[in-house]
Parts: structure tokens; sequence; C-alpha cells
């Protein structure tokens, strides 16, 4: 599996409830998304910087997406340039909660 990890400080604060809103209008296009097992949407409101995490089967999947239309997209929605970070990952384990 491969783990990537976005950050993307936002030019322009946001409320909380306004990136809800907007996380909850890009759900639907990951959910058939080729490869990918899990997605966290999070967002630091007092330092207005959001934040994702992308769990894929595996790397080559990871990359597929990670082009340069997603850094495009991220600047048009958000106005911030995003930076991504992969790493191999070698364990997942839910918690009793999951």
């Amino acid at each position: 599996m491969h783990t990537v990890i976005v950050k993307y400080p936002l030019a322009q604060p946001r409320s909380r409830a306004d990136m809800l809103a907007a996380f909850k209008a890009a759900e639907g296009q990951f959910a058939g998304l080729p490869g990918l097992v899990r997605k966290y949407f999070a967002y630091d409101e007092a330092a207005h910087c959001g934040h994702s995490v992308y769990l894929f089967a595996d790397e080559a999947s990871a990359r597929s997406f990670f082009g340069p239309a997603f850094a495009a997209t991220m600047r048009e929605k958000f106005g911030a340039e995003p930076e991504v970070f992969g790493v191999d990952t070698l364990l997942v384990v839910d918690g009793p909660e999951a």
C-alpha cells in the first residue's frame, strides 16, 4: 500500500463550515477512484490549512492521481499550492471504533 499526505495552506481564511461543504461537494469524485482504499479530509481552521491523507492499494495508483491536474485543481478550488508527500505503507491497523 501507499500513503500520500497533502498539505495546502489557504490563500484566504475559510470557516470550518465552508471547508466541510467543499469537502462534501468533492466526496463523490473519490468514490470510484482506481486504487483508492481510503481518503481523509481535514482542516486546521486556526492555521487556515487543509490536509488530506490518502491510502492507495499501490504506488502506481497514487502516482497516476497526483499529476499536474491535481495541483491545478487545488489552486483553482482553494488558491493553494499543495505539498504532496508519499510513503510506502507497510501495515495498517484499524482500531476498535473502525
